[in-house]
């Protein structure tokens, strides 16, 4: 009886096949588009009101200007699952009846943890790869660090509820090759992220986007194993936060004022993090402790 009652949600009629592809499709572009104009109009509406002050500079307006137009992308989202798909963002974003607050710590905790191993492994092999980021303007630090904890989650959430969980409603129900839609959300994120600082700013950049489209594939199979976006949400979230406020590198397309600041992302390692943390989740977050 227990266990029938922690999986008799996954029996529920597959929200995808409410809605014909061709309206999925449309819905998806329609997303993009939103996305693209309109909270490119907001970012360009953004620059321009604090052009003029004197914090223009300043590491937390550039930040402020960078993630403002997510809330368009969650905004977007939200409505096409209210307005046309008519269920609550809740029941599109997982199968399971509550969010799964446990789950999504769950993954955050795998992934700190991972990659936090990562940086102690790159100092122990190259201190000087890592180095203290010293400021003289603390105050703009700290306020930096306040608006990316409520923007780097919107961010996190948004990009996920794009290229995860719709393309998983989308296709989830009428592929039945599973790693066709991780292929897909991998080839889609990595086509997102082509204009990012690091893709264009190295001429070997093939490790770069083999993590974008592994980030994909991975971040997918999370959302299908775990029939919802939860440990997804996690990972994500965890991941960026961590670069903003504890350790970034030199020419990340995630403008911050870490503690840390490292030369360059040592991508093998970043790929290894990538890989068994995703395992672990995706192997673990099964758990009945984790429903």
């Amino acid at each position: 009886m227990e266990l029938f009652a922690r999986t008799s949600y996954l029996s529920s009629e597959p929200i995808g096949m409410r809605l014909p592809l061709r309206y999925w499709i449309a819905g998806f572009f329609f997303m993009e588009l939103v996305w693209t104009f309109v909270g490119g109009a907001v970012t360009y509406l953004s620059m321009e009101g604090t052009r003029d002050f004197p914090w223009s500079s300043a590491s937390w307006t550039m930040y402020l200007n960078q993630h403002v137009n997510f809330l368009v992308l969650f905004a977007a989202v939200a409505f096409f699952a209210h307005a046309v798909v008519r269920i609550p963002l809740r029941r599109y974003v997982t199968d399971a009846p509550q969010f799964r607050w446990k789950l999504f710590w769950f993954a955050a905790l795998v992934w700190l943890v991972g990659i936090g191993i990562a940086t102690v492994v790159t100092i122990a092999i190259e201190p000087q790869a890592v180095m203290v980021n010293t400021t003289d303007r603390l105050w703009d630090r700290l306020l930096l660090m306040t608006l990316a904890l409520v923007f780097t989650p919107i961010q996190c959430i948004a990009e996920e509820l794009l290229f995860r969980t719709t393309l998983w409603r989308m296709l989830g129900p009428r592929l039945p090759r599973t790693w066709v839609v991780g292929a897909i959300s991998g080839i889609v994120f990595t086509i997102a992220h082509l204009s990012n600082a690091e893709v264009q700013s190295t001429s070997s950049n093939l490790p770069i986007l083999l993590y974008y489209f592994l980030s994909g594939v991975l971040f997918m199979e999370m959302t299908r194993i775990h029939r919802g976006t939860e440990a997804a949400f996690g990972a994500h979230i965890a991941n960026n936060l961590f670069l903003v406020l504890v350790v970034n590198y030199s020419g990340s397309s995630l403008p911050s004022d870490p503690w840390l600041i490292q030369q360059a992302p040592v991508i093998w390692l970043d790929l290894m993090v990538l890989v068994v943390c995703s395992q672990i989740i995706i192997r673990y977050g099964n758990s009945s402790r984790l429903q």
